[in-house]
């Protein structure tokens, strides 16, 4: 894109006002010069139709001699009409169309019938014949203009009589073309052209005769030099319904020279007005533009990253303030930058890297450690419950009880170790070089160095492993979070490793699962699921038959259409934590002991976790965590009870429960349809929303045999 300096801008602003107002000024000038060549077109059309209506109204009489003479001083015409023999009248045609020096010849017999014709009048039809007529029956000379085919023709209609008998009527015609149109032109000195219809039909010049011309238009025409034409309303003496008229034609040269000249002479001293004027505003505007210009190039020196050097303030003017200011400013800018340089990378609390630094530091030793082929260790650090710690002893004694930890890890941490702020409760140690098992050793005597120091908190931590435990930047955090989960749920104040987190093992790789929800299609969503029910034979089609009871019942409840699709999306999801559950857990054929039940209790909060990386899954989140909960607040992971448990949930137990009793199991037979709406009937304000399942249980009732 064109940039201009400031004195550039005030040459092409003075510039454009010369231009757009000689622009106007042009336009006006050729407007008024078109009004003008209309007017001395228009006023020469009036003149040739002048002088066409005299040569019209000359011929005319002329021709009405010639028809009188053959009517009334031709004996063997009288005779020819008299004997009324077609034959003989026919072969004496073409000695009558010469003797009168016409291009048309007819005579009717008092019948009106064609006693003889010249061939032209054949061609031209019941034109003619319609003229004769009249004159055969008014019994009076007619004389008038005439369209016959695309010609246009001068006829002249005279009864024959032999005494006081009407004997027939002889009809004599002369073609308008183009020797007519040129012997005309040698009388007016414009050149003339004939019309029907609005279409040239015969000129004086030598043009197309199917070129359409447009009534009272100035029509453009090329004829080696280009010329203007103006066409009449009709020709004199013609019918207005026969749409007969006649055009003139005046050379361009003759008329819109002046004009041209006049036009050619303004442009060029507009032209020449436009080099002066850019050359005087850039004259001008260097004397005004140029310390301004020395201000601009310095700003675009700060916008590329760079600082300016600073201005010799020699004048005492507005633009001196202005250059002493600017160096002032560029000092201020610099120190100030200087300062935040410092700061970005780090927490202002802790001073550790914050979380956007340690990404960048993860980032580029994973592409060391991954070239090196060595190994490299994560820990995810929580603080335990500092929620509930910072409201209650306030926020001075939160920030000194992170910047405790703070300090005792980077105490603790090999000092090539990357230490940051990861959230406002999280820290990441990230150790190159170190596997997990060193790393869980470093993170539990940190742990016991909080104990001795009196620190007020605990912490959870996750560990894991690159490339062990994921090839993958985000997929190596969250196997530390699903550790850090796995603390937390083993009663906090721990570390965990990935691999004790149930259901890992060197094939799981969490970025992979992450990255198969990340587009949050349905289509990955029941592709996950399917997945989740292959680990147990026993509940195949689980997720999918649940997904379809919910949304049944959602229905049959009146939720909105986007709530149904929810809830069907939901019911596909909602039992994705059980991937992290180990197959003996889900398979074993017994009821399940403390522990066991404790691992499977997990499962919930680890699919919400794993949902919750997607954020087009974020609407299914409260399904997936609290579909285990129930109406009385015994049920799990939060002991939600009534309508504290969201809604989604509480449809998702419903259909839940009904498939678990109906599924068989390693350990026993599926429950009948009716035995298992018989004990959501009695769980019902218990386990189940009341409202929930009375209506799942009459919607099962009215189609009682075909659920199953």
């Amino acid at each position: 894109m064109l940039r201009l300096n400031l004195s550039s801008k005030i040459a092409l602003l003075t510039a454009i006002l010369l231009v757009s107002l000689g622009t106007i000024m042009l336009v006006t000038f050729s407007v008024l010069s078109e009004r003008q060549i209309k007017s001395t077109i228009e006023a020469d059309a009036k003149t040739a139709g002048n002088q066409l209506s005299l040569y019209l109204v000359e011929r005319s009489a002329d021709l009405k001699k010639r028809t009188q003479y053959a009517a009334t001083g031709v004996p063997r015409i009288e005779m020819l009409i008299y004997q009324g023999d077609r034959t003989t009248v026919e072969k004496e045609v073409p000695w009558l169309v010469k003797q009168f020096s016409v291009d048309a010849f007819q005579i009717l017999n008092a019948n009106g019938a064609v006693l003889g014709q010249s061939a032209e009048m054949a061609k031209l039809g019941n034109y003619p014949s319609i003229q004769a007529k009249q004159a055969l029956t008014t019994d009076t000379d007619c004389t008038s203009v005439i369209q016959a085919g695309s010609s246009i023709y001068l006829i002249s209609s005279v009864p024959v009589r032999s005494g006081t008998f009407l004997r027939g009527v002889i009809s004599l015609l002369e073609k308008l073309g183009p020797e007519q149109a040129k012997t005309l032109a040698r009388q007016s000195g414009y050149e003339l052209g004939f019309t029907v219809g609005g279409r040239l039909v015969a000129s004086s010049l030598d043009i197309p005769f199917n070129l359409p011309s447009r009534n009272g238009v100035p029509l453009e025409l090329t004829l080696g030099d280009k010329a203007f034409a103006e066409i009449a309303d009709a020709l004199p003496g013609a019918e207005s319904s026969q749409q007969l008229g006649f055009v003139v034609l005046r050379p361009t040269l003759a008329i819109g020279r002046p004009y041209a000249l006049a036009r050619d002479a303004f442009v060029t001293v507009l032209a020449f007005s436009l080099i002066l004027s850019i050359g005087g505003g850039i004259a001008f505007g260097r004397g005004i533009a140029k310390p301004i210009s020395t201000l601009a190039d310095a700003a675009r020196v700060i916008q590329s990253g760079q600082w300016p050097e600073q201005f010799d303030v020699l004048r005492r003017d507005e633009i001196g303030v202005l250059q002493g200011s600017f160096n002032d400013m560029v000092l201020a800018s610099k120190s100030a930058q200087d300062r935040l340089l410092a700061m970005i990378d780090l927490d202002p609390l802790t001073e550790l890297l914050n979380h956007r630094s340690f990404r960048e530091r993860l980032s580029q030793e994973a592409r060391r450690t991954e070239a090196s082929q060595a190994l490299m260790s994560v820990a995810l650090i929580d603080v335990d419950e500092f929620g509930a710690y910072n409201n209650s002893k306030g926020r001075i004694a939160g920030d000194k009880a992170l910047r405790q930890v703070a300090n005792l890890i980077c105490e603790c941490v090999p000092e090539f170790s990357v230490v940051s702020r990861y959230a406002g409760d999280q820290f990441t140690a990230l150790l190159p070089h170190t596997d997990t098992e060193s790393l869980q050793a470093i993170m539990n005597y940190v742990r016991v160095r909080l104990q001795q120091a009196g620190c007020p908190v605990t912490i959870s931590v996750g560990c894991s492993e690159f490339p062990k435990n994921s090839s993958r930047e985000d997929g190596l955090i969250l196997a530390a979070e699903l550790a850090l989960e796995r603390a937390k749920q083993l009663g906090r104040n721990r570390v965990c490793l990935f691999d004790a987190v149930p259901g890992a093992d060197k094939a799981t790789d969490p970025f992979l699962l992450y990255q198969s929800l990340e587009n949050g299609s349905f289509a990955t969503i029941q592709a996950l699921a399917a997945a989740v029910d292959a680990k147990d034979n026993y509940t195949n089609g689980h997720s999918e038959r649940v997904a379809r009871y919910a949304s049944e019942l959602s229905t049959a409840v009146g939720d909105p259409p986007d709530m149904v699709d929810r809830i069907f999306r939901c019911g596909t999801l909602h039992d994705v934590g059980k991937i992290g559950v180990p197959d003996a857990i889900l398979k074993k054929p017994g009821k399940l002991d403390p522990d066991e039940q404790r691992i499977m209790e997990t499962h919930p909060v680890l699919g919400e976790l794993i949902a919750g990386k997607v954020p087009q899954l974020a609407d299914l989140l409260p399904g997936v965590r609290s579909h285990h909960e129930r109406w009385d607040g015994r049920g799990y992971p939060d002991r939600l009870a009534g309508e504290r448990i969201p809604y989604i949930a509480r449809v998702l137990a419903v259909a839940d429960s009904y498939d678990a009793m109906t599924s068989d199991r390693p350990y026993r037979k599926g429950l009948s349809a009716d035995f298992a709406l018989a004990e959501i009937e009695r769980a019902a304000g218990s386990q189940f929303d009341p409202k929930m399942a009375e209506a799942f249980v009459r919607l099962c009732r009215v189609r009682e045999g075909l659920l199953n």
